[in-house]
């Protein structure tokens, strides 16, 4: 098949999701960190080249050991990087929001993949496009570069970190840490302030590389302290001054 005729393909398949969502689509890119003062006909034709997909929770998007095809462009909902231990234990090592790229190390490796990305909530969608397609909008728009590897730094500096605390900090300490990025990125970091929707307690435990018993046990401490207040839908900021 030719290249026009990929780039039809991929353009009816974009059409069927509606004008709606083609919209959001691209102000989610003309508001990321990639593309943020690119003119909106080149936006377009970069949309073009892409394939948009839904996911369900818990969806892989990539798998442990598999191939490196695609790099994402997450669209809606929350994606999650992550490692699995062989009994089980996961370590969730990124969290990826609309706007965010994924899986870009496919640019540099073509080596099997380390980790797993999965759609940590329903209604989750990325803009999903082919290594040689990407590899040639950043030799179109070299531009690309320098910002991707302003990522690759940003995200080397928060393993660092994940690095830190995993090694120096006891379950609890990180679980406070956790709940006050939380909040913060929610601008909630106050008191009376809400985390909503709430990460299930198994989802804090792959944040935290930690168990699901673990990560109740020192909730319900938090809890008891007086710092926080929790339901299956939020959690509730009591002290926000403690906590921090």
């Amino acid at each position: 098949m030719s290249t026009k005729q990929k780039t039809a393909d991929r353009n009816r398949m974009m059409r069927k999701t509606g004008g709606g969502i083609l919209d959001d689509v691209q102000k989610i890119l003309e508001m990321s960190s990639l593309f943020f003062d690119f003119e909106p006909i080149d936006i377009k034709k970069i949309m073009s080249l892409g394939i948009l997909k839904k996911y369900d929770k818990n969806d892989l998007v990539v798998s442990e050991g598999g191939q490196k095809r695609f790099i994402g462009f997450a669209i809606t909902g929350l994606f999650v990087c992550r490692r699995c231990s062989p009994n089980g234990l996961v370590l969730a090592l990124q969290n990826v929001r609309p706007g965010c790229v994924f899986n870009e190390m496919s640019l540099l490796d073509v080596s099997e993949s380390s980790v797993e990305v999965a759609a940590a909530v329903d209604q989750s969608s990325a803009l999903m496009f082919p290594v040689a397609v990407f590899r040639d909008l950043v030799a179109k728009y070299p531009i690309l570069s320098s910002r991707l590897i302003e990522d690759m730094v940003a995200r080397i500096g928060s393993l660092s970190e994940l690095s830190f605390e995993l090694a120096t900090m006891k379950t609890d300490d990180r679980l406070r840490r956790t709940i006050t990025k939380l909040a913060l990125e929610s601008d909630q970091l106050k008191d009376g302030g809400l985390i909503c929707p709430a990460p299930t307690h198994a989802e804090l435990a792959s944040m935290l590389g930690t168990t699901r018993e673990v990560v109740s046990r020192s909730i319900t401490a938090l809890c008891r302290e007086g710092l926080i207040e929790t339901s299956r839908q939020y959690i509730l900021i009591r002290s926000a001054e403690a906590l921090a």
